[in-house]
């Protein structure tokens, strides 16, 4: 058990300026240090000149994009399609078990030490049978982190393993650490007779798809089945209010509607956006008409706080205003984040409150002009996430980062990591050239 003592304390609701939390895995209290009393059993870590925040959430993440980093693959993509075809589906073609493992592991750690304690993931293998829990055990058992996990169901692969994987695994997961969403790849790789399979085996879960990412998914739509993208999903009763739709980059009003009816909730991922230069979403237009709007990386970067800064500055770009989009309505995509997450897991995340799960992060700042309640959103915006990184991490009570540095010995587990990701190269170098995907 902790006492974190003389510290500056935020949860997004309420800021202590001098405050105290005493926590095990539960917040057991908290509050102005001239109500605190020491008690013999915690262990007292005086936080003078630090600010005590949750720990973040990532609403969409990769973790088998992380053997992509420093990877050479014959790459000469001219529009989105190509840059599926000849990167991540190659990649995740050839994942085996050993590498669905230790890519999670990998891909877990590095958003563990930039603040990150819940992940949102969507994971895509030819090896389908048990991978989720293979992440699980990763993200779980070895990180302690908390996660909400699913699978990619795509007419790539076999879509009735697929849709077993997804519904064995959130039928079996339902605690405050882990939960499950039906997993989709897009509607641009999903016949109308998988969309039907996955309809009829929803069980009352959340689909985790990506939405018109780029402008092809719904000109495919638009192709194919006469409709767009959110029309099509709704068409088979897809969007419900546990349902997550990634990026929405070119949805309509329409679109907006029928998602904003169905109390769906979309993810954004700016930074991956801006990557694969497939545009930028209507942020401040999906929360003017009431959509929950929460924010992921996409698996392309470890930094939440990151993305935080790029959707602040993307929507003053989209809005050609640079006051179209204010703090005020970043925070409330912060709020939004734990809010869905909670929804998943039963939890009470981004909160201080008594009985409140125990995931925090402890950052050094001592700020040079005022800070109070009313401003301290915006110290945390301009003075801490720019160069974000948590001297201290706990999750589920636990201190998992101390004084920048890991906790726990992963030695073994980078090298083994690392003769993963040279094994996952080497086989894609010698047959990736052969592969040919339908969409």
């Amino acid at each position: 058990m902790y006492a974190l003592i003389n510290a500056k304390i935020y949860d997004y609701n309420n800021y202590i300026d001098n405050g105290f939390i005493m926590f095990d895995e539960e917040i057991i209290s908290s509050g102005e240090m001239n109500k605190y009393k020491k008690q013999p059993d915690f262990k007292e870590i005086d936080c003078q000149g630090k600010l005590i925040i949750p720990g973040f959430v990532s609403g969409h993440t990769h973790f088998y994009s992380t053997f992509a980093r420093g990877a050479s693959f014959e790459f000469s993509p001219d529009n989105f399609l190509d840059i599926l075809k000849q990167m991540w589906w190659k990649l995740d073609h050839f994942l085996d078990q050993n590498m669905i493992y230790y890519s999670a592991l990998m891909g877990g750690l590095d958003q563990l030490k930039k603040g990150t304690t819940s992940l949102i993931d969507h994971h895509a293998s030819y090896q389908i049978d048990n991978s989720l829990n293979l992440i699980k055990s990763a993200i779980n058992d070895k990180l302690n982190l908390r996660s909400v996990l699913a699978f990619e169901t795509s007419d790539r692969f076999d879509v009735e393993k697929a849709i077993e994987e997804n519904v064995t695994f959130f039928k079996n997961n339902h605690t405050k650490s882990s939960a499950g969403l039906f997993g989709m790849h897009a509607s641009l790789s999903l016949s109308d007779k998988s969309l039907e399979k996955i309809s009829n085996n929803l069980h009352n879960a959340g689909i985790h798809i990506h939405v018109a990412e780029s402008l092809m998914d719904e000109e495919e739509c638009l192709k194919k089945y006469g409709m767009r993208v959110v029309e099509r999903l709704d068409k088979f009763n897809l969007i419900n209010d546990k349902s997550l739709l990634v990026h929405c980059t070119h949805i309509n009003e329409k679109e907006m509607e029928i998602i904003k009816a169905g109390k769906a909730t979309i993810a954004i991922n700016p930074t991956s956006n801006l990557n694969n230069a497939v545009g930028i979403s209507n942020v401040k237009k999906f929360l003017d008409k009431g959509i929950r709007v929460i924010v992921g990386n996409d698996g392309l970067i470890q930094s939440q706080a990151l993305e935080y800064l790029n959707i602040y500055y993307l929507a003053h770009l989209k809005t050609e205003s640079p006051t179209g989009f204010g703090l005020a309505d970043l925070l409330k995509i912060v709020k939004n984040t734990y809010e869905y997450l909670n929804m998943l897991l039963n939890t009470n995340l981004g909160s201080f409150s008594k009985g409140s799960e125990a995931d925090l992060l402890v950052l050094p700042y001592e700020p040079y002009t005022k800070i109070n309640g009313d401003n301290v959103f915006g110290h945390l915006f301009y003075g801490v996430f720019p160069g974000f990184l948590p001297e201290k991490v706990f999750a589920n009570g636990k201190c998992l980062i101390d004084n920048y540095k890991l906790t726990m010995d992963l030695t073994n587990e980078r090298k083994l990591a690392l003769e993963q990701a040279n094994k996952l190269w080497k086989i894609i170098e010698k047959e990736g050239n052969n592969l040919e995907f339908k969409n």
